[in-house]
């Protein structure tokens, strides 16, 4: 019975199909599926279907957020040169 305790929490958090996380993430399956080959996105296979843990799928998004940049370019300074 102690062998079992190790896995609970895994299963006790909700796991997806590929598909259902592109929905989540409204993204294609193709996103999700080229994250995962890059190990980007963490999945698990226990059959045939790959499953994705919600809170790896959190995760992974938390990662692409975009940083606020500095729009524009910086002004350049001329120099003149008197002849």
């Amino acid at each position: 019975m102690q062998q079992f305790t190790r896995y609970v929490p895994m299963i006790r958090n909700t796991s997806i199909t590929i598909d259902e996380a592109a929905q989540l993430a409204k993204c294609s399956y193709h996103t999700i599926h080229r994250a995962i080959k890059r190990g980007d996105l963490a999945a698990y296979k226990p059959g045939k279907t790959v499953l994705i843990l919600e809170a790896d799928l959190n995760t992974w998004f938390e990662s692409k957020r975009i940083r606020a940049v500095k729009a524009g370019r910086p002004r350049r300074t001329i120099e003149i040169r008197e002849r």
